[in-house]
């Protein structure tokens, strides 16, 4: 007898569909989280990397602002082109000169021509007969030993000894000016040390308070430099004695 071919048919009980339907949901669902992670990821890395990139800075751009700031200070210390004295024109040319050793490049040529017309002002006034009289030739002279005003407080003492020293032997009409610029040095050369002197500081400092009657301000700074250094007392007595001098 032929056998008969059997055909067996599987029967799923509504639980099993319910489940095979919820674990297509789940595996769809998880399919779209995977996909969200990945593009999220692509977009965080492609932030991060534009964060991370900046512009590259134009040295140029950085030299010009400095050297344009020098100018606008060294300008500052011009004297008007109508001032009668020779003094004025001198001090003029040395600033012009400054002006073209640190100033911006492309203005080098600019500041050669107020030079050669400072210059011939200068000229002019001397050959007119007027005689610059012996306190503006001391002024002019120490003037132009000034150092730099810049962020050093020797560079500061000094400046404040020559202005002490002008405010003495320049023209009378100036003394108050230049002792109101020493006084401002030596103020300076305070903060940019918080009063810590060392002794050829402290002998300078004292001397130029001295110079411009500023008794209290001298033994100020010496007290101050006995506290931090204590020193011989071959420095004390030096001291001293520049304090209580007449």
């Amino acid at each position: 007898m032929a056998q008969q071919n059997k055909r067996f048919r599987v029967v799923h009980t509504k639980a099993q569909r319910l489940w095979g339907i919820v674990g297509l949901v789940a595996l769809f669902i998880c399919g779209l989280m995977v996909g969200w992670g990945l593009n999220s990821s692509h977009v965080n890395k492609n932030a991060q990397v534009a964060q991370v990139v900046e512009p590259t800075p134009n040295p140029d751009a950085q030299t010009k602002e400095t050297c344009a700031i020098i100018e606008d200070l060294l300008m500052q210390k011009l004297y008007p082109e109508d001032a009668p004295d020779v003094m004025a024109h001198e001090s003029n040319i040395v600033v012009y000169e400054k002006l073209i050793m640190n100033g911006c490049s492309e203005n080098q040529m600019k500041y050669h021509k107020q030079i050669q017309r400072e210059q011939e002002i200068v000229k002019a006034l001397q050959q007119s007969g007027t005689l610059q009289e012996t306190c503006e030739q001391i002024e002019s002279l120490l003037m132009a030993e000034l150092p730099d005003a810049n962020g050093f407080a020797e560079n500061r003492i000094v400046r404040a000894k020559i202005f002490a020293n002008l405010s003495e032997r320049g023209c009378a009409a100036n003394s108050e000016k230049y002792v109101a610029m020493a006084k401002q040095e030596l103020e300076i050369a305070r903060a940019l040390e918080d009063d810590e002197f060392d002794k050829e500081e402290t002998i300078e400092v004292v001397e130029t308070y001295k110079r411009l009657n500023m008794q209290a301000a001298a033994e100020e700074i010496f007290e101050t430099a006995k506290k931090l250094t204590n020193p011989a007392i071959d420095f004390i007595l030096e001291v001293e004695k520049i304090i209580n001098e007449d």
